[in-house]
């Protein structure tokens, strides 16, 4: 009987390590996903425009083969990153190496996610200046083409730690709210924050890792309250303004790397590479 029941002990240990075995090495086989989002507000000159959207690289390296791939496969006009580039005790030169990298493909955006204040945010801030990132901090940027139309990319502070000023970011320009309006956060708990008003086409977002580890039949097994229904892939929210786009279409990342434990189960890590359609391109 002792027998048995140290044979079955000894089994269900093995099994348990390979398993986590099994879930670091998954962890590890990044995927270069492809999306494209129709935009009714998309100016036809934009369309055709290509996102690299990345978010949560924790304490990851970004391969060069990755860049590399997403180089061959079209590249990007922009680079937008949904913040977390960081946690506790990542060397920022090791930072640094990932945007130097993202930078190679396209302009960078950035918004800062909750890891990143793990850390002295002074010296951070003065990394990203020297890389010549863009970090939109409860802000907007318009883009414009050469025909003069334009969009407006707008960027809001972690909404984890209640930095975030979604209305603040919108405030700018006077006639943004006429703009095709992409907002870039680091958690998808913004879209139930938005206000009623809120003209904005497509929101991109990260942190939720998809629950980094899903199970068949039952889904996401890291899921929190805070990250509500918004856990990964595409997700339509009515917009209940009067002026503005119908409705606010929202992309939610599984991440690039993982927190705590550096294991993923039927969550790929991944970046994006997202073609932005417009409704009006037969006017083109």
């Amino acid at each position: 009987m002792i027998v048995m029941f140290l044979f079955a002990a000894a089994a269900v240990v093995i099994v348990g390590l390979l398993s986590y075995v099994l879930f670091v090495i998954l962890s590890y086989m990044y995927r270069l996903d492809e999306q494209s989002v129709e935009l009714q507000r998309l100016p036809a000159s934009f369309d055709g425009t290509n996102l690299l959207f990345i978010s949560d690289i924790h304490r990851r390296h970004i391969p060069n083969q990755m860049i590399e791939k997403f180089m061959a496969a079209g590249g990007a006009d922009l680079v937008l990153i949904g913040g977390d580039i960081r946690e506790t005790k990542v060397p920022l030169e090791r930072t640094r190496s990932n945007i130097q990298k993202l930078a190679r493909i396209a302009p960078v955006y950035l918004v800062y996610g909750n890891h990143d204040y793990d850390e002295d945010m002074r010296a951070l801030e003065v990394m990203l200046a020297e890389e010549r990132v863009r970090v939109l901090v409860n802000e907007s940027v318009v883009l414009e083409q050469r025909d003069g139309s334009r969009i407006r990319l707008a960027g809001v502070d972690d909404p984890r730690t209640r930095r975030d000023r979604l209305p603040l970011a919108l405030s700018e320009p006077e006639d943004g709210s006429e703009l095709c309006t992409i907002v870039l956060a680091h958690a998808p708990i913004l879209a139930t924050r938005m206000p009623a008003d809120a003209a904005v086409d497509l929101m991109l977002a990260g942190h939720t890792h998809g629950g980094q580890i899903a199970l068949p039949f039952y889904g996401p097994v890291l899921r929190r309250k805070s990250d509500s229904e918004y856990i990964r892939g595409w997700f339509e929210l009515a917009n209940k303004a009067t002026t503005g786009p119908k409705l606010t279409r929202l992309f939610v990342s599984c991440g690039f790397g993982t927190s705590g434990l550096p294991i993923r189960f039927m969550t790929p890590p991944e970046l994006h590479r997202i073609t932005l359609r417009s409704a009006q391109r037969g006017e083109k």
